[in-house]
């Protein structure tokens, strides 16, 4: 099938018949480009798919503008499977109400992931990602199906630039994804396997602050839905790359002297307690003592605060999401290690 987004030929044409975002629908073939033209919903999330992509590639160097197309051309064989009763294109017929549902969400998730392609403090920064799709085996025969197709997605972030700086932090990050998702394991990249057959899932590395030349802040989020459960789960980690160092943030690089990890812990329960009063669940702050102090969990970007990131069901009933505890620089500033400042701002 003809591809039908700006990839190859960016639109197939201008004139005559009836336009469903980004192609002439007079033209449309099969029954995926055919759904797009007639529910209002998933054209119109096309329309944000075109101009996105058209956006996301604007003053991309050679190398990552041919990365990003290739990368458009995965995602769209993805998409008319992701969302079929058995994971293959439809050569036939018509999407389903479900289907169609299914389409709005997936179209939506990649517009998100192409949005994360700009200009970041002069560094220009494009997204890259994987996707796998197969069939659930638990739900095979089921026609009601709401999940009869496995749907994973794996994006993360590349920096365009030929400097060796930029080709080591590149590496860093498909590590981090590496760590993340089987989809980045090149001798199963199209294949799903039997454990995650029967679970959606959406992970992505996004950069949440550069600060000044040597560090790069990551965020990586991950999501996971296990079909037929009530509601999916998250999570959210940081990853802190010291540039000049090609490493990623120890806890030592911003704390030390005798007694910090306590004083951490102490200063963090003050702060859960006072943000989340009787919302607040946890037996024994002790419990807490490995996560306060591990550098995944430090969110580095305010200039005001340590906030410490806690996971859903962590320190709170899920309806509280992932919450944060803030602890001032300021009552910090005796337990800091004395490069710290230069950790901070980038030095």
């Amino acid at each position: 099938m003809r591809l039908v987004f700006f990839v190859v030929l960016l639109l197939i044409g201008t004139s005559g018949g009836a336009f469903a975002a980004s192609f002439d629908c007079a033209k449309a073939q099969g029954p995926f480009e055919q759904a797009i033209c007639t529910n209002p919903e998933l054209s119109a999330a096309d329309e944000r798919l075109a101009r996105t992509y058209e956006t996301a590639i604007g003053g991309l160097t050679k190398p990552a503008l041919s990365a990003l197309r290739a990368d458009q051309r995965t995602w769209l064989a993805y998409a008319q499977r992701a969302c079929t009763p058995e994971g293959k294109a439809l050569e036939s017929g018509a999407y389903s109400e479900q289907g169609i549902a299914c389409l709005v969400e997936v179209f939506g998730r990649r517009s998100a992931v192409l949005e994360t392609s700009r200009m970041m403090d002069g560094r220009r920064v494009y997204p890259l990602s994987r996707y796998g799709a197969a069939p659930d085996p638990e739900e095979a025969g089921n026609p009601d199906s709401y999940w009869p197709v496995a749907k994973h997605e794996m994006s993360y972030v590349q920096i365009d630039g030929t400097a060796p700086a930029d080709a080591r932090f590149n590496a860093f990050v498909l590590a981090e994804a590496e760590r993340m998702s089987s989809l980045m394991d090149p001798d199963k990249a199209s294949e799903i396997g039997a454990e995650d057959r029967s679970s959606d899932t959406v992970n992505s590395i996004v950069v949440k602050e550069l600060a000044g030349g040597n560090r790069i802040s990551l965020k990586q989020d991950g999501y996971w839905f296990g079909h037929g459960a009530a509601h999916g789960n998250y999570g959210v980690r940081y990853v802190h790359y010291l540039v000049d160092e090609d490493r990623a943030l120890a806890a030592s690089d911003l704390f030390a002297g005798k007694g910090w990890e306590k004083a951490l812990l102490e200063l963090t329960m003050a702060a859960l307690k006072a943000d989340l009063g009787d919302w607040l669940m946890l037996d024994d702050p002790q419990d807490l003592a490995d996560v306060v102090t591990d550098p995944a969990r430090w969110d580095l970007s305010d200039n005001y605060d340590l906030v410490i990131q806690f996971q859903p069901y962590e320190v709170a009933a899920y309806a509280y999401g992932a919450p944060v505890a803030r602890i001032s620089w300021a009552a910090l500033e005796p337990y800091l290690a004395e490069g710290a400042d230069a950790i901070r701002y980038g030095f």
